[in-house]
């Protein structure tokens, strides 16, 4: 489980956030960001809704895997099944979202 943690706090840019010390809040005008402008700079609110994103699709496909192993009780199989994909598809959906919104922040 410890890898598990280790692997998604390097996805959501964990090394980043200790090196580089990013803002929580980019001032943009006369307002506060809480998404970088630019895709290759990240604030801390970013990393951590990458964080759930990331965790959200690996409970997702565990989960799947899961209700392969309970084949036995049919509606414990289909209960873990539907809640797999249903992390799955919110956590691939939500990382999709955020790098849709960065790149209209300077449309």
């Amino acid at each position: 489980m410890g890898v598990v943690v280790f692997c998604l706090f390097i996805l959501s840019g964990g090394i980043y956030n200790i090196l580089e010390s990013p803002l929580a809040f980019i001032p943009y005008g006369e307002r506060y960001l809480t998404l970088h402008p630019y895709l290759s700079d990240q604030t801390v609110y970013e990393s951590i809704f990458v964080f759930l994103c990331n965790s959200a699709v690996f409970i997702g496909l565990w989960l799947s895997y899961r209700s392969t192993q309970v084949a036995y009780d049919r509606s414990k199989a289909n209960r873990y099944l539907l809640l797999g994909i249903g992390l799955t598809l919110a956590g691939i959906s939500g990382s999709y979202l955020i790098i849709q919104m960065k790149q209209t922040i300077l449309s």
